[in-house]
């Protein structure tokens, strides 16, 4: 078992519980690394998944699923599809996939790139396409997020309304997994292991919360997120 693995997930998972998403994009690249795209797609699967039942829990006051309907259903539609191509894409093409994703929402982000307000039938297209990443490679958050920016949602409703949709869809993703064949005893080894970690990340994430000056925080992960995919692509 690689030591590694359990810094970057604290990490990730820290952000998480402090901004609602944008585990997958942290922790994937790294993973990928240090334990191979075969064991760290299903690990962190049943990880985030873990995650999402805690930010349920604290965000459950806020949730509308009468505005996240649409993203869910396509969400679930295309979960399979992404695990599936997952199994079959050859892992250098997964990398670059991996690395571009991430580096084109962290540039966006921080340009602070202004997004048309879009109707709301866009939002099958963006759940389909959230689906195929999310199952794929867990890093559904982009394009959830682009489509929230289009609604103007705002900070707390980004979290609970993204939560909205990983929760249900994470039963998914590990259902297709598991279906695969690609929740191993090595998979669950691992999660066994980082489950304490995942705890200790989100419960600490929750408490320092209020303490975090958001906007400062954010641009660091955000530059983050640049290198991670880089190193990715190259």
């Amino acid at each position: 078992m690689n030591l590694l693995t359990i810094p970057v997930v604290f990490f990730a998972l820290f952000t998480q519980s402090i901004a609602g998403f944008g585990s997958g994009l942290i922790a994937m690249p790294l993973l990928i690394g240090l334990i191979g795209l075969e064991t760290a797609t299903p690990t962190f699967a049943l990880l985030a998944q873990t995650s999402g039942l805690l930010l349920i829990l604290r965000f459950r006051q806020e949730m509308n699923f009468a505005v996240v309907w649409r993203l869910l259903l396509m969400s679930v539609i295309a979960v399979p599809i992404g695990v599936w191509f997952s199994g079959v894409v050859n892992e250098h093409l997964a990398k670059f996939i991996l690395g571009a994703v991430t580096v084109g929402y962290a540039i966006y982000t921080l340009l602070g790139l202004s997004v048309p307000r879009l109707k709301q039938r866009w939002a099958f297209s963006f759940g389909f396409l959230s689906g195929l990443l999310g199952g794929g490679y867990n890093m559904g958050g982009p394009p959830l997020v682009i489509y929230g920016t289009s609604q103007r949602w705002k900070p707390g409703e980004f979290r609970s309304n993204i939560s909205s949709v990983f929760f249900p869809t994470g039963f998914v993703t590990i259902s297709s997994h598991f279906l695969h064949g690609n929740i191993t005893p090595k998979v669950l080894q691992y999660y066994g292991m980082l489950l304490p970690v995942l705890l200790a990340a989100m419960f600490l994430g929750f408490y320092l919360d209020r303490y975090i000056k958001p906007e400062p925080f954010r641009r660091g992960v955000l530059v983050l997120l640049i290198i991670l995919g880089t190193s990715l692509i190259l």
